[in-house]
């Protein structure tokens, strides 16, 4: 499952506990947000999935009915066509058939002010209108498409005759790369009398034997090509989508050309398929960045580069890229950049274990301050060294990761059986620190050495308390014998 699947499902799943009141609420304040300027992706993302939920599940007789819900559903109905081409990250290199998703409400904005202000109003207004069925507001949304295409098509005509109007769009739109994404808008729409139904009958989810092996998708690709050269781009865009393993688009391109030759694909007229996969590796890098400078979540970084790595890795193995200039410099460029970002994660590696080890202080009401911040990039950075570990041939930190590792064991070892050695001299509040300290060291130590370490050494925690309440406290004696600090990781494996 990718990295969006895994966030859109974490919202559905959200959203179905809220309220239908409260969906309806978060997708106005959503909105307006969009509106104003200040939404990002994610926040586009949710407003999308609520959207959606609204529109499909009989939440409410007074949500559906909503008038002004309906109005701001229209944009939805409107774009439902670029479902499978849309994407979160703002590529490196613009791809054909892969639309930013940030550039559709300027695009709305746009068509509603300046290309179709009458039409879109008349919808508007309709939406607005209770008595109107939700499939009349289908089609007028339907019939509104159809009128942008003649729209757009002019457009784009005369920005490529006029300096002046390739300007003014622009600024519409957000640049070249958002004239570029409305030129695939364009194509789409344009393309939906047979892309939707071409669509409809390619599988759902695309598993690696199909497309290296089945015949079915590989003779309607080659009837579509055939039948709409000039769209050859968006289909590889769709299967993309479909596809539980992105790099087998290779092969099949090669499958459609019949060789696997890159030289020789990336002259032929499949090479979109290639040229898609590769925009992945670069999408998959830039959400690599915005994963380790910006998300909280301390798994999603090393989930990136995992997907990263196993899209490249599969490049690699079905194509020999080196004789293919192009293509070649394109992963080159993104094994190089990500790398980079490894390099820095390992370097602060060690630093982050040390600091999350400490056994944390009380704070003046006596409750526990535990450094969570401290403990998440732990974990992150641990969960990137031993991907890393792994994955030496696609990121290129062998030196750095082989002196990150021997430096985070070396801690790890020492640190933990510290901590639970020390569970024997310590009591009362002191004691509840001491345990938090040892928890978050036996976390850290099953992420990098495996879950059968981490049970031994929750044996020799449970042994050390139970030794103490031997003692004199009131809790039972285990029959299990601790054994920090008599020698290790080594002699705790021996238990």
């Amino acid at each position: 499952m990718s990295e969006l699947e895994i966030v859109t499902n974490k919202i559905r799943n959200y959203l179905q506990e809220l309220s239908p009141r409260a969906v309806e609420t978060l997708v106005r304040n959503l909105e307006k947000a969009r509106d104003d300027g200040s939404a990002d992706a994610h926040a586009e993302l949710i407003l999308a999935a609520s959207l959606d939920l609204l529109r499909k599940r009989d939440l409410n007789i007074e949500v559906q009915q909503n008038g002004v819900l309906r109005r701001n559903q229209v944009q939805r109905l409107f774009f439902t066509p670029l479902d499978e081409f849309l994407i979160n990250e703002h590529l490196p290199n613009k791809q054909e058939g892969r639309v930013h998703r940030a550039v559709l409400n300027r695009v709305w904005q746009w068509i509603g002010r300046d290309v179709l202000p009458a039409d879109v109003k008349r919808v508007l207004e309709s939406a607005e209108n209770t008595s109107v069925s939700e499939e009349r507001i289908d089609s007028l949304v339907k019939n509104l498409r159809k009128r942008s295409v003649d729209a757009l098509g002019d457009v784009l005509t005369r920005i490529d005759n006029s300096e002046k109007e390739r300007r003014r769009l622009s600024m519409e739109v957000g640049g070249e790369r958002g004239i570029a994404d409305l030129r695939d808008i364009y194509k789409i729409f344009n393309a939906e009398g047979w892309l939707m139904p071409f669509l409809e009958a390619v599988p759902e989810s695309l598993d690696e034997d199909r497309l290296r092996n089945s015949q079915g998708v590989l003779k309607m690709v080659e009837k579509a090509a055939t039948r709409f050269p000039d769209h050859v781009s968006v289909v590889a865009a769709a299967l993309l989508e479909r596809s539980s393993t992105p790099s087998s688009l290779c092969a099949f391109a090669g499958r459609l050309v019949g060789t696997d030759d890159a030289k020789a694909i990336s002259s032929s007229r499949f090479a979109p398929f290639v040229d898609v996969v590769l925009s992945e590796a670069e999408r998959l890098n830039v959400l690599a960045h915005e994963h380790r400078n910006h998300n909280p979540d301390p798994v999603a970084f090393s989930q990136a580069l995992s997907e990263y790595h196993t899209l490249v890795r599969g490049v690699e193995l079905d194509m020999d890229l080196s004789h293919a200039g192009r293509w070649h410099k394109r992963l080159s460029d993104t094994k190089k950049d990500i790398s980079e970002i490894v390099d820095r994660e390992l370097r602060n590696a060690h630093g982050a274990v040390r600091r999350s080890l400490q056994v944390p202080k009380f704070d003046a009401e006596g409750k526990l301050e535990q450094d969570q911040l401290a403990i998440d990039e732990a974990v992150r950075a641990l969960r990137v060294v031993v991907m890393v570990r792994n994955a030496s041939e696609t990121f290129a930190v062998n030196d750095i990761g082989k002196r990150t590792r021997q430096a985070v064991e070396q801690t790890l070892e020492i640190v933990t059986r510290s901590l639970i050695s020390d569970l024997h001299s310590t009591f009362g509040k002191p004691r509840e620190a001491q345990i938090a300290a040892v928890d978050v060291a036996i976390m850290l130590s099953e992420i990098y050495f495996g879950t059968d370490y981490a049970q031994q050494l929750r044996r020799s925690r449970q042994s050390a308390i139970a030794e103490t309440f031997a003692d004199g406290e009131t809790e039972p004696p285990t029959p299990a014998r601790a054994a920090g600090g008599a020698g290790g990781r080594r002699q705790l494996r021996r238990q």
